[in-house]
């Protein structure tokens, strides 16, 4: 097995070994949402794992292409985290620090990368479904109060 900062793995979760295969927190996995091989240390990208290995074992399988999201409950605050920020050069704030209730929006150029949000869950949900259809979220429109996001889901 080839090891580079984890288990190498290709999108069929497989090593360098036809006979082995890798999943959870110490793979280096390909994913459409980042322009390299990531690693991803989450519960949720290791559950995500192990259906897509699962599905190939048993004759259904496909390459494993999940959107990665995260969440931490710290205290009262809930924070929760959709897409790879890697190559952001943009942000645009949704929400207000001063009210603890906020999302950060991520983007390279116009596209969005991801959203990072502190106790505003429907913009997680909401940011979670655009972007596993591709979408994104104009960026003045991310960053108006008014405009609804769920309207974008339409």
């Amino acid at each position: 097995m080839v090891v580079n900062g984890g288990i190498l793995v290709d999108q069929n979760l497989s090593t360098s070994d036809a006979d082995i295969s890798a999943i959870g927190d110490y793979v280096v996995f390909p994913t459409p949402y980042a322009t390299k091989r990531v690693r991803i240390e989450s519960v949720q990208n290791a559950t995500d794992q192990t259906r897509c290995l699962a599905a190939r074992l048993v004759g259904k399988g496909a390459p494993y292409r999940s959107l990665p999201w995260f969440w931490s409950d710290q205290g009262s605050d809930k924070l929760q985290i959709v897409g790879l920020t890697h190559d952001v050069d943009r942000t645009v704030l949704r929400g207000s620090p001063e009210t603890g209730s906020l999302s950060v929006f991520c983007y390279a150029g116009d596209r969005l990368l991801g959203i990072e949000s502190v106790n505003r869950a429907a913009d997680h949900v909401v940011g979670r479904k655009i972007l596993e259809r591709g979408g994104s979220v104009d960026p003045k429109a991310a960053a108006d109060p008014d405009f609804v996001l769920k309207t974008l889901l339409e």
